[in-house]
């Protein structure tokens, strides 16, 4: 389990350094500027100018974050060992492929239904948080 999760981290936190890192470069330095002249040193810029801006944009990729692992099935396939540790994507692979006498797709699509619900019902709850922290910065001038 902890390699799986640290196979996760190093092949998804590229995503997360993409988006802040395009933000964080269209952001105008008048900020910092500004809270330099008022005596912040750079870690104070960060913590109190910088990451309260970077706030949508992280919720964003936490959000495209938790749908990526969500469905991971192949580095679940390959890493996670037996039953007890498996995904949902697994666990549905592993219950459509284990009928002897094929496969009953009823019964897939009601799992399939049943692993989105949890993602639809938080996407319903934070889609005005999603949507603004996708808009954010695209508006110029």
């Amino acid at each position: 389990m902890p390699g799986y999760a640290l196979t996760i981290i190093g092949t998804r936190l590229g995503v997360v350094v993409f988006i802040a890192t395009g933000f964080v470069q269209a952001l105008p330095t008048s900020y910092e500027e500004a809270a330099q002249i008022d005596g912040a040193n750079r870690w104070q810029i960060y913590w109190h100018v910088v990451l309260p801006l970077l706030a949508p944009v992280l919720f964003t990729a936490a959000v495209l974050l938790v749908i990526s692992v969500w469905n991971d099935f192949f580095f679940a396939l390959f890493l996670l060992q037996g039953s007890e540790s498996a995904t949902l994507p697994l666990a549905l692979y592993q219950f459509a492929n284990s009928g002897t006498y094929g496969v009953r797709w009823n019964l897939v699509f009601a799992n399939v239904v049943l692993t989105s619900v949890p993602l639809l019902i938080a996407y319903i709850f934070l889609q005005r948080r999603v949507l603004a922290g996708l808009t954010e910065g695209g508006v110029t001038g």
